[in-house]
């Protein structure tokens, strides 16, 4: 009876050992999802404002980024830009707000009152960040080479 038991405490050891290490493994493919899909941010970011025809050696703001309607900014001038990417792992869109567990994409362009690729005061720079669940206190910075 004892060795059954001991058997069963052994297994239960084991089974938490496998849970936990699962656990962090799926961490580490969502936080490296999260920056693969910041890299793919940005690179179709420099290329809209590298297209003179498009953005015209400027960023959008937030709101051109986030308009993924037909006919919308993303589906005229971001063409190669996957709208899923705009989505972090608990399916909230990129925000300004400050990259979190709960809201884990920010995207903030400078100047900070800039109006996109349109009107008086165009964005000549962002930053992109995400969070990242195996380092929460480091999140994942990607700045514009323009900025």
């Amino acid at each position: 009876m004892i060795e059954v038991i001991i058997a069963l405490a052994i297994l239960g050891v084991l089974t938490l050992l496998i849970v936990n290490n699962l656990q962090i493994v799926q961490a580490k493919a969502r936080d490296e999802t999260r920056r693969s899909n910041i890299d793919n941010i940005a690179t179709q970011l420099e290329g809209c404002f590298n297209n003179k025809d498009t953005c015209n050696h400027t960023y959008p703001s937030l709101s051109q980024l986030t308009d993924t309607l037909p006919g919308g900014f993303l589906d005229t001038n971001l063409m190669g830009l996957n709208s899923g990417w705009l989505y972090d792992s608990s399916a909230g869109i990129i925000q300004a707000g400050a990259a979190s567990a709960a809201t884990q994409y920010q995207y903030a362009t400078s100047p900070d009152t800039c109006t996109g690729t349109t009107g008086d005061n165009p964005c000549k720079g962002f930053t992109l960040q995400t969070y990242q669940e195996t380092n929460p206190e480091s999140p994942y910075i990607k700045d514009s080479l323009n900025k």
